[in-house]
Order: structure tokens, then C-alpha cells, then sequence
């Protein structure tokens, strides 16, 4: 088991769990053989999910896996569980989350990038500039951007902007959002998650009419520059299989494959 990959997996467990503090409605869980949360914040899988569970399945596993999936269907919401590569047990649990219904919807991978020595050379992109969000005023530029991108209801596009304005501008946050302008317009943004040495890249969407053109990349690229001037040792991030070779082409390394499985 690398370290790198435990490491990736649990800078994702520790985003939620910053958010978490903030939000009385979802609970997290940590256990030797699970990491998951649950609430009733949004409608979406990504509102109530198993992070990871790990280990050789027994009967007691199995048994242990369905009281956990009927959990979250007793909530009458979608929800999501995380299959990682390198997890032991991990390909025994996949027949057991099919026998109760849940279909695999995605392939994630993820990926590192050690920021030591780290250089990347952006193009230059006429009328392009990149801005921190440091007031709530401005989170605006978010709630125009990334809802959008990911394809949110209103509801639920509320819901996420206001929970990621609130870890934003926590005491002591940990998140630092930051918006790419095209002309002076909000066409991209990405999230950047400290964690001690490390941190993480969340949020990461470019609008549909601004894609294809490096924006989203040099978003990233200047989130990873800040970081590696404060000092940090590493970043993570977790992507769709499709869209790696973007991350590639910054720096980032494939460490773990992940497979995404959904129910309700």
C-alpha cells in the first residue's frame, strides 16, 4: 500500500470533514474499516457518501456493508460509495454493493504532484486573469461558475455554494477559492484545500462556452504556484479517468484508480 494513495484518500476524508464542522446536518464517521458522512444538505450522491471501507469481507463484513446501505436508503436520497485500487478487499466488495442494486457510474484517478522543484509554463491567454475570493461579496463569481459546470439543480447549486461560503470564511479556513475571468467575465474556478505540508484541488470547472481554450489548467496551475510559495509539500486531486491527461500535462502523477458506485 503507498503512502501517496492513503494520502490522496484521506486529504478527500478531511475536505468533508472541514466542511462537516460547520454543518451540524452532516455527520462524519471514521472507523479502522470505514471512512463515510451523511446528511440531508443536497440530493445529489455526492451529499451522502462512503469515502472508503476496507478489509477482507467475512460474513460480519458483509452483514456489516448492508446495514450501511440501508442507512443512507432509509434516507430516501442518492448516495455514492468509493471502490479504491489499492484498498484490501476492495474487488470482494464490488459484488456485494451490485447484489444490493448499485450500478458503477464513474472511474476516478487519483493523482499527486510533488511540488518540490515543481515548474510548469502556462501559455499566456489574452484578456485571461485569476483572482483569489476574499469576501463574501465574491463569492458571486463562484455561485456563477462552478454549480453551473457541474450540472447542479438550483436547489442543490444553492446549497453547495452556500456550504463551500461557509468553509470559505470559517475562523481559520482551510479552503481558499479562486476564479479565472475571461474578459472579465467568471469562466473558471478551483478549489485549494490546505492540509498541513499538502493540499488538495477541489471544485476545479471551467463554463461550457470558455472550455478547450487552457483556462481551466492555468486556474490550477496558479492555485499549485501559491502553494508551493507558502511552503507545501504536495497536492492531490481526484478526476475523471477521461479528463487525466490535463492533469498530466501540469505535473500530476496517477496513483490510485477509484471507482465510483451509486445507489438510493
Amino acid at each position: 500500500m503507498s503512502n501517496i494513495q492513503e494520502q490522496i484518500k484521506k486529504n478527500m476524508y478531511f475536505s468533508m470533514e472541514q466542511v462537516s464542522i460547520l454543518n451540524p446536518r452532516m455527520v462524519m464517521e471514521q472507523t479502522p474499516r470505514v471512512l463515510r458522512y451523511e446528511s440531508d444538505l443536497l440530493t445529489i450522491p455526492l451529499g451522502n457518501q462512503v469515502i472508503s471501507y476496507q478489509g477482507a469481507l467475512s460474513a460480519d463484513g458483509v452483514n456489516d456493508i448492508h446495514k450501511l446501505i440501508d442507512r443512507y436508503q432509509s434516507k430516501k436520497l442518492p448516495f455514492s460509495w468509493l471502490i479504491w485500487s489499492h484498498d484490501v478487499g476492495a474487488e470482494d466488495l464490488k459484488p456485494v454493493l451490485e447484489a444490493r442494486g448499485m450500478q458503477k457510474v464513474d472511474e476516478l484517478a487519483g493523482m499527486s504532484l510533488s511540488l518540490n522543484n515543481w515548474k510548469y509554463n502556462a501559455p499566456s491567454i489574452s484578456g485571461f486573469e485569476i483572482k483569489p475570493i476574499r469576501t463574501k461579496a465574491e463569492m458571486d463569481w463562484f455561485r456563477q461558475v462552478v454549480p453551473t459546470s457541474f450540472g447542479f439543480n438550483e436547489e442543490d447549486g444553492k446549497a453547495f455554494a452556500d456550504i463551500t461560503e461557509s468553509a470559505a470564511f470559517s475562523e481559520n479556513t482551510v479552503f481558499q477559492h479562486y476564479i479565472g475571468f475571461m474578459d472579465g467575465q467568471p469562466a473558471t474556478g478551483v478549489t485549494a484545500l490546505t492540509d498541513g505540508e499538502n493540499i488538495g484541488i477541489y471544485n476545479f470547472a471551467t463554463l461550457e462556452a470558455y472550455r478547450r481554450r487552457g483556462l481551466g489548467s492555468a486556474t490550477i496551475a496558479h492555485a499549485l504556484r501559491e502553494a508551493q510559495a507558502a511552503g507545501k509539500k504536495h497536492a492531490f486531486l481526484q478526476v475523471s479517468k477521461i479528463g487525466e491527461s490535463i492533469y498530466k500535462a501540469i505535473g500530476f502523477s496517477d496513483e490510485v484508480t477509484i471507482e465510483v458506485y451509486c445507489g438510493e
